[in-house]
Order: structure tokens, then C-alpha cells, then sequence
């Protein structure tokens, strides 16, 4: 390990001596015993703690200030000094090597398993990636805490931001790679060892907060992929602006939903929240690309293209459907590559939006057709395969949408072109997965002479060592061919549970005249091990997360005070939680599920929080006072001949005594029989 930490930094001081912009560079240089760095590709002579700090003081202190290591920034923005572009890389590198070392273990612990030990290896390596993933998710949110309450300046803000980022990514990495080994693996054998597809894409889904493509645009500065100014604005959220020396922009915010769920904006209305929220160029225009509704979670969420004469970019916007703000955002553009002679008006693409109505199936509403912010009078418009009509003088067509999850609408005026993607219906990812899996397992069974004979298989293949129940009571388990053979029940009709790891289903049998038997309705468990066509009977549902408590301010220490944080699975702040602290009630946690806490002069530390049927727990281990600590060991020391000495007389009673008591004790057992 220590070998690959010198690796690290000796990667990191090449990659910013040869990739740091040259003025960056310059800036560092501070004589004396500072780093001196200079543009001429020179390797630095000495880089040291406190060099590092004093190019991160460079920046501001606060979020409305401005500040530049360089004195080149504009106002309110600021610029990554050398120093913390080395310690980024430090960092970055570091955990992409770790990530690396971590993949590699795991793909030759898969190569020598078979598939039920694949099955456990991928479930294991999935709960170790979505922890990191809640850590990273708080670490973000501990970050914004501190540059809130000014313990960090914009600077260190921005690069434990860019940091972040780039853990994030290779942990989503890591996420691939499991998701590529599942694809090799049977589905009930990765049920049975517990493997949740769903609770994989819930925690890459919470990365994205911290791999947006603001944050990846302080990576980008913060490893000196490229150089420019950022700025960060904190209000309920992280807003960040990042915009590059050759042209390129980003912006990016990120704030928790305001709304209840429920929808009482229209699709119109949100998609006009959308639309004011991306930025203004007088020689292109937006384009609305797709449109999608979460019913779950009450937003809606919206992509778009930019195209211009010298630019070209693309935006996600979510709009919250009961007050209709936008708390997520994401835009970049960039300068646009072109071939000369390229004829614009040609190029530019045909943009469509709803100009009145909701997209739901069976719905009628109007659509409209632009070019360059013009209407285009004549443009075919076709909804699928069907053909709908032509657009009038202002642009516009109204079109009844089918009775399906989604369509795709295509326009064409001539040469130019245009494309829509509406998402009508609840789109439910794990509701497909489970209705997949429930179309590849199969149960079947038999009888005769009063033996049923059952037998599982998935994709066609035979499941084994799954445990059957009748009727609640457990008959056997399936052998290497799937198949089971018990006592044929007294009733027509009996239930049969099937059981693997933390795989249940439970199927309905009934005993026909002829003596066959016919399957009925079989209920499979979803990925979380609730059934998914019988009520949950066992309490198991969103109440019973974990919560999760990180201390935001102060530094943890016998007698110390400080300020924790109690957040549910999905990183949400939880009002109203119970603390206790070393087994002290201390009092609730505020809106911003927080509570200040002092914690007791003791070696051990226990914080516990309970909001209804959720709980959490945090605990502290503080070390011994070293002057204790000493005392003890030289007391130890001079006592340890004498110890040696007792021991082996010790050791030879504890012999003859264990001797005595394994002779009573046969005795006993003799006595007893």
C-alpha cells in the first residue's frame, strides 16, 4: 500500500507540472522555502503543508465574496490554485487506484466461484458500494455545512466538491462492474444471496448529486484537465458555474424538493419553469428533446439541446409538480465544431413543444413547431408510425396521444428535422424487473399414487436446494434436477412455499379430477423481499430504514460539544427524531434534522436516534490519556517476569481443573443415561 501512495504522488506531481496551466503555475511561486514552480515544465522543488495552505487562503473566505489566487477573476468567482489542484489529484488518484486494486480482486474472486458463490460475491461487493455511496452523499452535505457555517472558504469548498466528484465516479465504476457480472448469473440465485438490483440504482441515482456536471467541471479545473473561473452560491442547495478559458460553461444546482408529491402544475406551466431557467443566446435556441413524469416522487423532468451558429450544448431540468419550482438543474454548452461552408439555416434543428395540455394517454393537446424561436408553417408531424398532420401558419398541430407508457414524435420540414420523446404512463423500472423475473421462473408439479412431484427451474434450468413448505409445514428440498417428491395432501387445494436465501414465492396448487395438477397464481418477491402481489403483512416498508447521524460541527470529544445530523436512506434531513446520548435523552432534531449534543467524559461514546420504527446509531471510541497510557505499560513491564512466571503455574491448575470437570461431567452424563 505504501508503495502505491509514493506512486500516487509521483503521478500527481507530473500531472500538474505537465497539465496545469502555465499561468496557474506561475502564480504558486512565493520564494523562500514555498513550492517553486515554474512555466517552463521544471519539476517543483519542494512542496510541504504549508505551502499548500497558503495557495488555498488565496481564495475567499465566504460564498458572496470574490477572490482569485491569481488576481485574474472576475468578480464573485474564483480560480484553483496549484496547491489544491495537487491535493485533488493526490486524492482522485489515490482512490482510483484503490478503486482498481478493489476490481481486480473482485474479478478473479468471480473467475474461480461457482454460480450460487457469484451470487453472494456480487451481493456482498453491491451493500459495500452503496455504503461508500451514502458516505460520499455525506461528505457532500457536510462539506456545504461547513462552508455555510465558514469553517471552509470557497476554495477548500470547491475542491472537497471536486474531490468528491471524482469518488463518485469510481464508485459508480464499481457499480458497472457488478451490474455486468449479474448479467452472467441466474436471477433467482442472485435473489437468494440477497443481490437488489433496485437498491443499486437508488444509490447510483444519489451519486448523481454529486457527479453533476458542475461538480465534474471543478474536477476538471481542480486536476487541471482544464482551466477558468467557477463560482458557488449556497441557498437551500449547491448552485455551481464553471466556465472554462476555451469557451466551455456549466451550470449546475442542486436543492432538495420543495413539493409533497402530488402534481397541481400542469405540463405546460412546469415546462415554461423549465425553459426560464436555461441561459439566453440571441444566435440559437433550446430545443426541447424529451419529457417524462414521475409519478412516484411528483416532478417532472425535462432535456434539452442548444443549437447555434457558434455554440451547441444540452440541459436536464426537474420541475417540482406540486409548487413548480426547479430544484434540479444541469446545462452545458460548448463552441461548436463545424465544417466551413456548412449552411446554418439548414442545420438548425425543428423544435417541439406542448403549447397546451398534459401528455397522458389518450390525451389531446397541442403541439408546436419552431426553428430558430420561428414558427414553421407546413412541417409533417408523425406520432409513432402513424402520420398526424401539418403544422398551420403559427406552427402549431393538435394531436390526440395513444393509449401506451410513451411516444416517440418526429417532424421534418424538408431537409431539417425534429424529435420528441414523451413518457406518458409510470415508468417503473423495478416493477419491469420483477414482472421479468416472474416470466423465467417457472414451477410445475404432478401427481401420482399419491406422491406430488414439484419441480423449479429458471430459464429453463433446474433450481436446486430450495426449500419447499405445504401448507406451512416443510417437506424437503429441491435436488440438483429442481425436483421435489412428498405425500400428496388430503385437501384439492394447497399452498406450496418455495424458499432460497432471501428468495421466497408462493404458489396455489389445486388437484384436478384426473389427478394432474394445475398451477395457480404464483406471487414472487420483489428485490427487497416484499411480495409484490400480496400486502406486506410484515411492517417492512419505508419506516424501517436505517437512519444515518454525522456530526456536522464541532469536533467529537469527552465533554465536547457539538452538532449532529440525522438523515433518512435518501440522504433527507429528519425532523422530529428522538437523541439519546449515552443512554441521556437530549432532545429532538429541528427541520434542518439537526440537534447540538454534548457528549460525556467518557472513552466510549454512544449517540441513538429513533424517529417511529427507524433507528440509527453512532458511536465514539476516544483514546486514553497518553500519560495514563504510559503509566500502564510501565507498570505492566515491571510486572511482567512475575505474570510469566504465574501464568504457567496457572496454566497447569487450569489443566488438572479442566481434567477434574471433564471427568464430573462424564460422570454426569453416565449417571443420566
Amino acid at each position: 500500500m505504501r508503495g502505491t501512495q509514493i506512486l500516487t504522488v509521483l503521478v500527481a506531481l507530473g500531472l500538474v507540472v505537465g497539465a496545469v496551466p502555465g499561468g496557474a503555475l506561475a502564480s504558486a511561486s512565493t520564494g523562500g522555502d514555498a513550492t517553486d514552480i515554474g512555466t517552463d515544465g521544471a519539476a517543483p522543488t519542494g512542496i510541504d503543508a504549508s505551502t499548500v495552505s497558503a495557495q488555498t487562503d488565496g481564495n475567499t473566505t465566504n460564498g458572496n465574496a470574490s477572490g482569485s489566487d491569481d488576481g485574474n477573476a472576475t468578480d464573485g468567482a474564483s480560480r484553483a490554485t496549484v496547491g489544491q489542484q495537487l491535493a485533488t489529484i493526490i486524492a482522485v488518484t489515490d482512490d482510483e487506484v484503490s478503486g482498481d486494486v478493489d476490481a481486480s480482486s473482485f474479478d478473479a474472486a468471480l473467475e474461480d466461484a461457482n454460480e450460487s458463490e457469484r451470487a453472494a460475491i456480487l451481493a456482498e461487493r453491491s451493500a459495500a458500494l452503496r455504503e461508500r455511496a451514502d458516505g460520499v452523499v455525506a461528505d457532500q452535505r457536510e462539506a456545504r455545512v461547513a462552508y455555510e457555517d465558514a469553517e471552509i472558504d470557497r476554495g477548500e469548498f470547491a475542491q472537497r466538491l471536486a474531490v468528491l466528484s471524482g469518488q463518485a465516479r469510481t464508485v459508480d465504476r464499481g457499480f458497472e462492474r457488478v451490474a455486468d457480472g449479474a448479467d452472467d448469473v441466474s436471477g433467482i440465485e442472485l435473489r437468494a444471496a440477497g443481490y437488489n438490483q433496485s437498491a443499486n440504482a437508488d444509490a447510483r441515482e444519489r451519486l448523481t448529486r454529486v457527479t453533476g456536471t458542475g461538480a465534474s467541471a471543478l474536477l476538471a479545473q481542480y486536476t487541471g484537465e482544464s482551466a477558468g473561473e467557477f463560482s458557488l452560491e449556497v441557498d437551500g442547495g449547491v448552485s455551481i458555474e464553471v466556465e472554462s478559458d476555451d469557451g466551455e460553461r456549466s451550470r449546475e444546482i442542486e436543492r432538495e424538493q420543495p413539493g409533497d408529491g402530488t402534481f397541481e402544475v400542469n405540463q405546460s406551466e412546469a415546462l415554461t419553469a423549465a425553459t426560464e431557467q436555461l441561459s439566453t443566446d440571441a444566435d440559437g435556441e433550446w430545443t426541447l428533446r424529451s419529457t417524462d413524469r414521475d409519478e412516484d416522487d411528483g416532478y417532472y423532468e425535462f432535456e434539452f439541446t442548444f443549437f447555434g451558429p457558434e455554440t451547441t450544448g444540452e440541459a436536464d431540468v426537474s420541475v417540482d409538480g406540486q409548487t413548480g419550482e426547479v430544484f434540479e438543474f444541469e446545462e452545458e454548452t460548448e463552441p461548436r465544431e463545424r465544417d466551413d461552408g456548412d449552411d446554418a439555416a439548414d442545420e438548425t434543428p425543428l423544435s417541439i413543444s406542448i403549447a397546451n395540455g398534459t401528455a397522458e394517454p389518450n390525451a389531446t393537446v397541442t403541439l408546436r413547431v419552431t426553428a430558430a424561436a420561428e414558427p414553421v408553417e407546413g412541417a409533417t408531424v408523425e406520432l409513432g408510425d402513424r402520420a398526424a398532420g401539418t403544422t398551420d401558419a403559427d406552427g402549431r398541430i393538435e394531436v390526440t396521444l395513444p393509449d401506451d407508457d410513451e411516444v416517440d414524435i418526429e417532424v421534418a420540414d424538408g431537409e431539417r428535422e425534429g424529435e420528441l420523446e414523451l413518457t406518458l404512463g409510470a415508468d417503473d423500472d423495478r416493477d419491469d424487473r420483477d414482472d421479468d423475473f416472474a416470466e423465467r421462473f417457472s414451477v410445475s408439479g404432478s401427481v401420482e399414487n399419491g406422491t406430488v412431484d414439484v419441480s423449479v427451474t429458471y430459464d429453463s434450468e433446474a433450481v436446486e436446494d430450495v426449500s419447499v413448505s405445504v401448507d406451512g409445514d416443510r417437506v424437503g428440498t429441491t435436488g440438483a434436477n429442481g425436483t421435489l417428491s412428498f405425500d400428496a395432501p388430503t385437501e384439492d387445494e394447497f399452498d406450496v412455499t418455495l424458499v432460497k436465501g432471501d428468495f421466497e414465492a408462493e404458489i396455489e396448487f389445486e388437484v384436478g379430477s384426473d389427478g394432474t395438477i394445475a398451477t395457480g397464481d404464483i406471487d414472487v418477491d420483489d428485490e427487497s423481499g416484499d411480495e409484490a402481489d400480496v400486502d406486506d403483512e410484515s411492517g417492512d416498508d419505508a419506516d424501517d430504514e436505517n437512519l444515518s447521524i454525522a456530526v456536522v460541527s464541532g469536533d467529537p470529544a469527552p465533554g465536547a460539544t457539538a452538532t449532529v445530523e440525522v438523515t433518512d436512506a435518501a440522504g433527507e434531513p429528519v425532523e422530529g427524531a428522538t437523541v439519546e446520548v449515552g443512554g441521556e435523552a437530549a432532545g429532538t432534531t429541528d427541520a434542518d434534522g439537526r440537534i447540538d449534543v454534548t457528549l460525556p467524559d467518557d472513552d466510549e461514546v454512544g449517540i441513538e436516534v429513533e424517529d417511529g420504527d427507524r433507528e440509527g446509531e453512532l458511536e465514539f471510541e476516544f483514546a486514553a490519556d497518553d500519560d495514563d497510557a504510559e503509566d500502564e505499560s510501565d507498570e505492566s513491564e515491571g510486572d511482567n517476569a512475575e505474570t510469566e512466571d504465574e501464568s504457567d503455574d496457572e496454566a497447569e491448575d487450569d489443566t488438572d481443573d479442566d481434567d477434574d470437570e471433564e471427568g464430573d461431567d462424564d460422570d454426569d452424563e453416565e449417571d443420566d443415561e
